[in-house]
């Protein structure tokens, strides 16, 4: 269930990533995440209160501690897929964010894993990188491009980290938590220099209303993996979603792939595969 939960994650991750690429090649990145920000906490909230079992005050705080290190990641994160190409630079973030709490769950959390599920993880990990190759018919990433997806992986990896930190049974109140916290002070600003925050453009509207519901049901849906397995294993199978990105790329913006990144894609299904039989 664990290795699932944790797949499904990826999928919905990535998807988010996609569209919100998109819609920051129309608006300003800013109002992305406002605006997605307004619609996941929504969502979350009404979730949380059908789903938790227990409310505790604590993981709130938890969840908006988390929800400022994913914050930092996501701003990152859409600045460099608004740039392109979608099918490399969200590896790059995907590389770190599978390594820090990977090396936190073994290192400070005793994540004991079988040489089967360790194999996995290695093979995961080469995934990304595979993945991260570039697309035909592309420039190479600019460096600063690079540094800021090494920064957002970071982000991304610490706010995992926080969030296993929170009770099982008061899940997805972490993410109102972290939607409360980052959502409500962008809206604050917004509202401080009078400007809009739902976009005016119907397509627009329609990706950052499908960005909203897949980012924070991503990160709820996390909280189940972790609990479900182990930080390595969730947060490895998690920082897969460079393949949904990509094959949504490729598929749409018709981003054509090289033969590594479609080696990468079947490294991650083996990698995964090694892991669910670990």
């Amino acid at each position: 269930m664990a290795v699932f939960l944790s797949v499904l994650t990826a999928a919905l991750f990535g998807a988010g990533d996609f569209l919100g690429g998109l819609a920051g090649r129309r608006i300003r990145v800013s109002q992305v995440l406002a605006a997605s920000h307004l619609v996941g906490l929504v969502g979350i909230t009404f979730a949380a209160l059908v789903l938790a079992d227990d409310f505790i005050a604590v993981d709130l705080v938890w969840g908006a501690a988390a929800g400022v290190a994913g914050f930092v990641g996501l701003g990152l994160l859409y600045r460099g897929l608004a740039r392109g190409p979608m099918g490399v630079v969200a590896p790059l973030t995907a590389i770190t964010s599978a390594a820090v709490p990977a090396a936190w769950g073994v290192v400070i959390g005793g994540d004991v894993l079988s040489g089967g599920a360790w194999a996995g993880v290695a093979i995961a990990l080469a995934s990304i990188v595979l993945v991260s190759g570039e697309s035909a018919g592309t420039r190479g990433v600019p460096a600063l491009t690079v540094i800021e997806g090494l920064l957002a992986g970071t982000g991304f990896g610490f706010m995992f980290v926080i969030l296993e930190q929170t009770d099982a049974a008061s899940a997805p109140w972490p993410i109102v938590g972290a939607r409360l916290l980052t959502g409500g002070g962008l809206l604050l600003l917004f509202a401080m220099r009078r400007e809009r925050i739902v976009p005016t453009d119907p397509i627009t509207c329609r990706l950052v209303l499908g960005l909203g519901v897949l980012d924070t049901s991503s990160n709820a849906l996390f909280l189940y993996a972790a609990d479900a397995g182990s930080l390595t294993i969730a947060a490895v199978l998690s920082s897969l979603y460079p393949v949904a990105t990509a094959v949504l790329a490729s598929v749409v913006l018709h981003e054509r792939l090289t033969r590594f990144q479609r080696l990468g894609f079947l490294a991650a299904l083996f990698g995964a595969s090694l892991i669910a039989v670990g």
